[in-house]
């Protein structure tokens, strides 16, 4: 799926610059951080905050000593989420309240595994999620690209993998209770799946509120969250058993040809657009799909975000799409049935049962087949 991402380890996927506040600026109180690192003997240490500057810029300094040991005396503006980063480029993470004192050794060679907090229990759990969650994902990574290379082993990978997540996910919800007073718990956003644990998502989100609610990368948090909210709440005509909205658009002939059309098929409304890497790629996939069930009575709704229609019509050709249900008004993403979906990004595909009711939303691949196996029977 087309989607803008950013990364700064633990906050990236839950921050967008663009939707910071104005910061309080009047400085909270002095932190004190001092300690030792292996491997950082004379290099200089920055400290730095997402809000100021982010990882890139960071907004103070300070020089190691012969033996990696470095003073840190800083008056930082409002409590926050603040990280030092090393010459190597690694990252290690810490909540400051102000008014901190801080001893801090460890190996710059690892920082997340290597590290030892005196004085903020909760800074050093955070970096160790922090450093877990990583390793997680590098083995969920691992177990997909074997996977594509090779489809056939999806069912023995997924039994293999299955536990070893249950794991992880325990030890998550765990931290969670754990620090469930603590600022902490933003580590654990990132390793929680908005679209299947919304409200553990928002769960962990109001306890951040309550727990750090002064912090600006909290504050950012609670208004993407709200603005999520109110666009969930925006999409409800989307939830399974309601009616498809009607969707009228040109088709290739510029003949207009209607969604209700359709009704007595299963159908997939498939947005998607010449230029889209990911829906092309996919392509195949429902042709496949097409092909196989078009007997029993399905059939694919093709809605183009395209505003070239020699594009589009090419597009058609090439990919082989063989069903006869092509429209487009050739606006881009202001194509009136995109708007009237809500559509952010593509593909999109809402699939819908025979009396035009929806049966799921971004039912795509192997997730299709599953569908369609079990509404046909084979």
């Amino acid at each position: 799926m087309l989607k803008q991402i950013a990364l700064l380890l633990f906050i990236g996927c839950t921050i967008s610059t663009s939707a910071q506040e104005t910061i309080n600026t009047d400085p909270v109180g002095g932190v004190y951080i001092t300690g030792q690192f292996v491997g950082a003997a004379n290099q200089t240490i920055y400290l730095g905050n997402q809000n100021m500057g982010g990882v890139r810029q960071p907004f103070y300094s300070v020089k190691a000593d012969s033996t990696g040991q470095f003073k840190l005396s800083y008056q930082i503006p409002f409590a926050d989420y603040y990280f030092l980063k090393f010459e190597n480029g690694q990252i290690l993470h810490m909540i400051l309240h102000g008014n901190d004192t801080l001893k801090i050794y460890g190996d710059v060679r690892n920082v997340l595994d290597i590290s030892n907090f005196i004085y903020s229990e909760e800074s050093e759990a955070m970096n160790q999620f922090v450093s877990e969650h990583a390793k997680f994902k590098r083995f969920q990574d691992s177990l997909s690209y074997v996977v594509r290379v090779d489809p056939l082993k999806a069912d023995e990978v997924n039994a293999y993998f299955q536990p070893i997540a249950e794991g992880f996910y325990a030890k998550r919800n765990k931290f969670i209770n754990t620090y469930s007073n603590s600022g902490a718990v933003v580590v654990t956003l990132n390793a929680i799946d908005q679209e299947k644990e919304w409200t553990l998502y928002t769960t962990v989100v109001d306890l951040l509120g309550k727990s750090y609610g002064s912090s600006p990368t909290v504050q950012n948090i609670i208004n993407q969250t709200e603005a999520r909210k109110k666009e969930l709440e925006a999409r409800k005509f989307l939830e399974p058993g309601n009616l498809a909205k009607e969707i009228a658009l040109p088709n290739t002939e510029g003949d207009t040809m209607r969604l209700s059309d359709l009704k007595g098929k299963v159908v997939l409304i498939d947005f998607w657009a010449s230029w889209c890497r990911p829906c092309r790629g996919e392509n195949p996939n429902v042709v496949k799909m097409y092909k196989k069930y078009k007997d029993d009575g399905f059939t694919v709704f093709s809605v183009s975000m395209d505003n070239s229609a020699e594009k589009w019509k090419a597009a058609i050709e090439q990919d082989g799409l063989v069903w006869p249900n092509h429209v487009s008004d050739l606006k881009g993403w202001q194509c009136a049935a995109g708007i009237d979906y809500l559509v952010k990004s593509i593909p999109f595909t809402v699939l819908i049962d025979k009396e035009g009711k929806i049966i799921g939303t971004n039912i795509r691949g192997e997730a299709l087949q599953t569908h369609l196996k079990a509404i046909f029977g084979h």
